[in-house]
């Protein structure tokens, strides 16, 4: 339809409000009157004052109109009038629409060509039953598997996605789009505090449409979100916080709460959540004393103003003061490190000392270190080279030069470590002194008070004037916009956030927490949902997880559709995508100041991982390190028993407040068994499971005996050292190799140069009889076997033989004791009525015991003993028999000890067994 080149309003005589006239088809200004010509023919003149003239500014099509969030299909054309529009579609016209908040104009993406496949690869992926991470209630689930509920969800959210909306994240994601944003960087707050790295991420994550925050452990991911989030409220933004670990979207949660902000949120996702946030609705209250008067409120801004760069300043040198430090104490373990392998004596320093007349400094040592280095002095001084020594380093004994050549490069050596030493405590303290007298604390504590007034006296002044009104998990969505004015902070899973909020409706931002574990896909309907993104996470953390058979349905989905690298499901989680997607295009801030871990312990993280980029701001020179080393291998699959109970062991004989205490091993498996046998309160679990938390002490099973790709992955070892707070122990076979280069290898290097060995290093206290079956014994399990060549049986019943017979029935309180291998149940049963057709078919194959211990004088049983080979007695069928067997032996009192080949205390366990059977 062509377009007006102008629209007319008349003022109403009665009413005295202007109306549009849509049959104007002349309107001529002639000194102060318009001449209107109307589409009937008729001409009429109006004053000036009795008319509004709107000429045709512009047009733009293939546009696409949302009104109050609502896309309007019916045009796809706008001319600009003003303060007013007109839509338009073929011969279809709306009125002039008055230009409002509610009216949101948008080019249509144009081409789409390239995002269909790429929306098909994500929903092929989904439909074919990839195992995705998510969280689905036990409420939830029915009769479906998560797996199912989650494609479900998944499919349901990508049939809803319109890939012409150009508004959205998903649509910058799919096309490599990051638009920059206007914003008054001096006008930002900072309420819940700052260091330098976190203000920059503030600043840089509100100019940008899409944002990666990389927040090592402890650099306080957490608080750089929630200032984010201040700023964004005051700006009238609305916020949707994502996450596949629940622990941090819990973390967040109650940190707003902690502060009193917990009116701002509304906990969604999936049904449990929403139930919980809706029934506990009408207790959330606005903390009353959020108002601030009009002279404070004007100082805050003020303060904020002017101590903006002065905190700034104060950030910069606090930052080198902990970079000093950190250098202070790697310099000083160097110093020892060098003492010991270059020792000087006292004496000859002494002497030397006296022999320089003038006062030396870091730089002149190392000029003579190298000309001790590349100067022959072998024989007789040259006059140069005497010259060089007297004037240039105050050598002044060159008569006896010869007698100390040995001994300088060592004494001159220990001189620089001095001199630099002394130099980092002056500069040091000159720091310090400088921060001190600049009243650092006070500035920065008046610049986050000031934020506080200005958040709190925003957040008064909102909420002052909302209505109240009854929000119910079943009426939300049909009151959204008045639902997230209350609530303007929505937090949710990845998977649940699209079922949260209404169809078509974009939150301003989306902030995705823990994203090396959020996988491309739930983060492209997390994109779908909002308009622009801030990724926080850790590069160098563990990423989401594909089964085997996952990867193989995806490798040929990712050929069928010629996929780009970046949207690799399998090996790109969504911070690493956007990083190669938008490679330079988008701004990647790193979180450098480290607040959490023993500054030893996060100085292996910092060193191996991140670069030494990190900066630690934390004191602590106690000792953080342990090395507990296994007798024996003792893996089994991906469990290992012997680490379990020496963990145990350690525990039990150091630690009296378990809660404190966390335990990881990259198996499952393993998990299980700590779990089973570890004191309450003590928490084991993968450390996949552990990313995001943290423990004063982290424990550290490798389960395996050698270093493998998967217990070595860089991702798994950081993750688990920096779980620590205050102590990392380590618990591995003595005979692990620890190649160069490994993660865990050079763990184990890095503990045992930054402390004592001697100190540090834990042998295993933890012994068992059935060690003689290990590699680590294989000369003694070889002579063993030799000399008991007549016993028959396993190795292990051969061993326990051997046990009884030469150690614990020759002790005096045993003597009447004897015993008999291979003993048949049959015969130990006189009354088979006792047990049912199973039992006694059981009994009546021939079934034994390993070991029957009988009394000699009357010949009555006594004790059976089982000898549990880990691999036989671990299937499925042999435990059967086994609860078989216990259960007979119940029913005829006959007491029964079983020893596993993966246990321990053999010898203690018997004769206590024993003991208790005798009654002794």
């Amino acid at each position: 339809m062509e377009s007006k080149q102008f629209i007319v309003f008349l003022k109403n005589k009665t009413s005295l409000l202007f109306e549009y006239k849509s049959d104007v088809t002349s309107a001529v200004c002639i000194e102060d009157k318009y001449q209107i010509t109307f589409r009937n023919g008729k001409t009429y003149k109006y004053g000036i004052d009795k008319v509004q003239y709107l000429p045709l500014l512009s047009t733009q099509a293939n546009v696409r109109i949302y009104q109050k969030g609502i896309l309007n299909t019916k045009y796809d054309t706008v001319h600009y009038y003003g303060d007013y529009f007109i839509f338009t579609k073929d011969k279809d016209s709306s009125n002039p629409i008055k230009n409002d908040t509610n009216i949101e104009i948008c080019p249509s993406v144009q081409n789409s060509e390239h995002i269909k496949p790429i929306i098909d690869y994500f929903k092929d992926i989904v439909t074919q039953s990839i195992e995705t991470s998510f969280d689905v209630p036990i409420n939830d689930k029915g009769n479906d598997s998560p797996q199912h509920i989650s494609s479900n969800i998944l499919q349901h959210a990508f049939n809803s996605i319109d890939i012409l909306d150009s508004r959205s994240a998903l649509t910058k994601y799919l096309n490599g789009y990051n638009p920059t944003i206007e914003i008054d960087k001096k006008k930002l707050i900072y309420p819940f505090g700052c260091n330098q790295s976190q203000k920059l991420a503030v600043q840089t994550s509100l100019s940008n449409s899409m944002t990666i925050i990389e927040g090592p452990p402890g650099t306080g991911k957490t608080q750089t979100i929630l200032n984010i989030i201040a700023n964004l409220i005051i700006q009238g933004k609305t916020i949707g916080i994502v996450s596949n670990n629940n622990s941090a979207i819990f973390n967040i949660q109650d940190k707003l709460q902690n502060y009193g902000y917990d009116f701002l949120m509304a906990t969604l996702g999936n049904k449990e959540n929403k139930s919980s946030f809706f029934n506990a609705i009408d207790k959330q209250t606005v903390n009353g004393n959020l108002k601030s008067s009009k002279n404070q409120l004007e100082k805050a801004n003020k303060n904020i103003r002017e101590l903006d760069s002065v905190i700034t300043t104060c950030f910069k040198y606090r930052n080198e003061l902990a970079i000093l430090r950190s250098r202070l104490s790697e310099v000083t373990i160097e110093f020892s490190h060098v003492r010991n392998e270059q020792p000087l004596d006292c004496s000859v320093k002494e002497q030397l000392d006296k022999k320089f007349y003038r006062k030396w400094n870091c730089d002149q040592t190392l000029k003579m270190k190298n000309l001790l280095s590349t100067t022959d002095f072998s024989s007789k001084l040259s006059f140069y080279n005497k010259l060089r020594l007297v004037l240039q380093f105050g050598f002044i004994d060159l008569k006896n030069f010869h007698q100390y050549r040995t001994f300088l490069p060592i004494y001159i050596n220990h001189k620089f470590y001095e001199l630099y030493i002394v130099k980092l405590e002056q500069n040091i303290l000159a720091i310090e002194n400088w921060l001190t007298s600049n009243n650092e604390t006070e500035n920065l504590n008046s610049f986050i008070d000031s934020s506080k007034i200005i958040f709190n006296n925003f957040l008064s002044n909102k909420y002052n004037h909302l209505d109240q009104i009854a929000f119910t998990s079943n009426n939300y969505l049909k009151h959204f916009n008045d639902f997230i004015e209350r609530y303007p902070i929505i937090l949710s899973s990845t998977l649940s956030l699209h079922t949260s909020i209404p169809k078509g409706y974009l939150l301003d931002y989306l902030i995705i927490d823990e994203a090396s574990q959020v996988d491309i896909i739930k983060s492209a309907v997390c994109f779908s949902c909002c308009r622009n993104a801030i990724i926080v996470g850790d590069s160098m953390q563990l990423t989401h997880i594909v089964d085997n058979k996952s990867e193989q349905i995806v490798e040929g989905l990712q050929k069928q559709y010629a996929i780009l690298p970046a949207y690799d499901y399998i090996n790109y989680n969504i911070l690493n995508s956007l990083k190669s997607l938008f490679k330079s295009k988008i701004q990647s801030i790193l979180l450098k100041e480290h607040y959490r871990c023993h500054p030893t312990i996060i100085g292996f993280c910092n060193k191996k991982y991140y670069n030494d980029e990190l900066i630690v701001m934390t004191h602590n020179k106690n000792h953080p390190f342990r090395i507990i080393e296994t007798n024996i291998s003792g893996e089994w699959e991906n469990s290992n028993q012997r680490q379990i109970d020496e963990t145990n062991l350690y525990i039990q004989k150091n630690y009296s407040d378990f809660g404190k205490i966390g335990i990881v091993s990259p198996y499952r498996d393993h998990v299980t068994l700590l779990q089973k046998q570890l004191k309450c309160g003590v928490e084991a679990d993968t450390i996949h499971k552990f990313q995001g938390r943290e423990k004063e002490v982290i424990i550290f099973n490798t389960v395996k005996n050698k270093i493998i790709p998967f217990i070595d992955n860089p991702n798994l070892i950081n993750v688990a050292v920096s779980r620590a707070i205050k102590e990392f122990i380590i618990v591995k076979p003595a005979t692990m190799d620890l190649p160069h280069g490994t993660n865990i290898g050079d763990l184990i290097r890095y503990i045992c140069y930054t402390t004592d060995p001697k100190e540090t290093i834990i042998k295993g206290e933890i012994c068992s009889v059935f060690d003689l079956l290990y590699k680590e014994y294989n000369k003694k399990y070889s002579s063993f076997i030799s000399s008991n060549k007549h016993i028959q049986g396993s190795p292990a019943e051969k061993i326990i033989h051997h046990l009884l017979k030469n150690k614990i029935l020759v002790n005096k309180d045993f003597e009447v004791i004897d015993m008999v291998r291979e003993y048949r149940l049959k015969d130990l049963v006189s009354n088979i009525n006792l047990f049912d057709d199973e039992e006694t078919k059981f009994i009546m194959r021939d079934s034994k015991l390993d070991f029957l211990l009988f009394n000699k004088i009357d010949k009555s049983p006594v004790l059976a003993i089982e000898v549990d080979g880990v691999s036989f007695h671990e299937n499925l069928i042999q435990k059967e028999r086994d609860k078989k067997k216990d259960k007979i032996l119940k029913t005829i009192g006959l007491s029964i000890i079983r020893l596993s080949t993966n246990s321990h205390s053999e010898e203690k366990r018997i004769i206590e067994k024993l003991k208790i059977a005798m009654r002794i």
